[in-house]
């Protein structure tokens, strides 16, 4: 109603909706049905990068942000830390100071890749307290959406502490992960066949629900995140997974353990024989995965839709929260539909970015997915997200706002398959001389230069045929947005020419 009546729209930035003095009403009835029962909302990294300060008047107006996207399985991982103090009392630990990272990185010690804080001593109780407290008021609101957040599970790090008290406990330590040194890493690891693993799952979900109150059966959780099982027997791997899963059960019979695909993505151990050893044991009903990269790297063909399972075709799309203006509207606009076309048990559409708070359009494109019964024509909808994104304009204003919009959809939003997600501007890393690749996080442009400087120009000759623009938030984001990028891509271009005079012994080695 909001974009094709009131030519108006939401986004992630809380820009303000332009709204007319009353209401119109719609010339002809709207129906949308949408096609599978969930979309699924976020990436466990996607608090670190992007919310961990976020007060509650800003989760309140994301809420209902999601509520208007039709958002219902969100990941609800807030204040879970003072939840993990209680249950590892219970087993006779007094201090985590060590275990629990800075407030800034505790997605990555939710998932065991670190441990503790290097940023002025351990996480303040305070913040422990608070974030508890807002997880309360996340919860409340997303219930009376109607939504399932996915809420947290135990995956098998533990701390350091605990060790010496469970001396028969079978224990390992992590890799290092990502370039951290002890002790920020190698955490240790209590394996999922030991008893002890289901007692400390369980604990925490009872105590979870002892402080909440409130669960929706839907549980996220992964045991081997960019870390590999210890052993790859058949036999072991399925047992793990089952106990996973049993710690769930033992306090909700109606359990769902939600799982992110991205093991599967990101480390070759995980063979399609291994894959299946570790999926087959769980019953249908009790497992969903995310094939948390479906528009680049998607698992659920090869693997046989996760062997019988249910899964959701995810656009993760941006690692590291980076802001380089790129996407793949063609494959988005037809992925989920043609993966629903194929699929026994495709369950939802979801957004798995690692970062918000860049290239928007992608993401209303994937959100619009969960609704759309046939493939989507990207003009026609880049079109009409134009027109709805700014104030109402004059013809010649609108002329130019759409040729940007058309320049920039032939462009950065026309690059295939593009893998590592979104570019990083260079002037964010470190100087050195070989900074230009186009593997993981790119620096390599990947559209022509020309083009964005051709957008960013439009977008001024609208500025310049209606004043009033400079008052449209959306607008003026935009017009930041297109000029960052500008600019990123100029400066690659003089880092190439330098590299290159260098290289042809054209200036001084000196």
């Amino acid at each position: 109603y909001l974009r094709q009546v009131v030519h108006t729209s939401t986004d992630w930035e809380d820009h303000a909706l332009h709204l007319p003095p009353s209401l119109p009403l719609p010339p002809a009835p709207i129906l949308l049905q949408k096609q599978s029962p969930y979309t699924y909302y976020q990436n466990v990294c996607t608090a670190s990068y992007s919310h961990w300060a976020w007060s509650w008047e800003r989760w309140e107006k994301h809420l209902d942000w999601m509520a208007l996207q039709g958002i219902n399985m969100p990941l609800a991982f807030t204040g879970q830390e003072k939840v993990w103090q209680a249950t590892f009392a219970k087993f006779n630990v007094t201090s985590l100071d060590d275990f629990f990272a800075g407030a800034a990185f505790l997605a990555w010690g939710r998932m065991g890749n670190i441990q503790g804080s290097w940023v002025r001593g351990p996480l303040p109780q305070s913040f422990i307290d608070a974030q508890f407290a807002l997880q309360g008021k996340i919860l409340a609101r997303m219930q009376s959406f109607g939504m399932m957040p996915a809420l947290p599970a135990f995956a098998g790090h533990i701390p350091t502490s605990l060790v010496p008290l469970y001396p028969h406990a079978k224990v390992v330590q992590s890799d290092a992960w990502a370039g951290f040194r002890a002790p920020y890493t190698q955490v240790h690891l209590l394996d999922p066949t030991d008893p002890l693993f289901v007692r400390i799952g369980a604990a925490f979900l009872q105590t979870y629900q002892d402080l909440y109150g409130f669960t929706a059966h839907v549980y996220q959780t992964d045991t081997y995140n960019e870390m590999d099982p210890r052993e790859a027997s058949p036999a072991y791997l399925g047992a793990a997974s089952s106990a996973v899963l049993r710690s769930m059960q033992m306090v909700d019979k109606d359990a769902v353990w939600l799982m992110q695909g991205w093991l599967f993505s990101f480390s070759r151990f995980w063979t399609l024989s291994r894959m299946e050893s570790y999926l087959s044991r769980l019953p249908y009903e009790s497992l969903i995965v995310l094939d948390l990269y479906a528009e680049v790297s998607p698992q659920w063909e090869k693997s046989q839709e996760f062997f019988h399972h249910q899964w959701i075709y995810c656009v993760l799309h941006n690692f590291g929260g980076s802001l380089g203006m790129r996407g793949d509207l063609d494959t988005i606009a037809t992925g989920p539909v043609v993966a629903r076309e194929k699929s026994h048990s495709l369950v939802g559409v979801g957004l798995t970015m690692e970062g918000i708070f860049q290239n928007y359009i992608v993401y209303d494109l994937a959100l619009s997915m969960a609704w759309a019964n046939s493939q989507v024509n990207v003009t026609e909808y880049v079109q009409s997200f134009a027109v709805g994104r700014y104030i109402s304009q004059s013809s010649t204003t609108h002329h130019y706002l759409e040729r940007a919009w058309n320049v920039l959809e032939t462009s950065v939003y026309a690059v295939r398959h593009a893998y590592g997600g979104v570019t990083k501007d260079i002037v964010c890393l470190r100087p050195r001389w070989h900074l230009i690749q186009a593997n993981f996080m790119p620096t390599e442009l990947s559209h022509d230069f020309e083009r964005v400087l051709e957008a960013w120009k439009l977008l001024l000759q609208a500025a310049a045929s209606s004043p009033s623009l400079q008052y449209d938030d959306r607008f003026t984001h935009d017009l930041v947005d297109v000029t960052r990028q500008a600019m990123s891509d100029g400066l690659v271009q003089i880092y190439q020419h330098i590299q290159n005079m260098f290289e042809q012994r054209q200036v001084p080695l000196s």
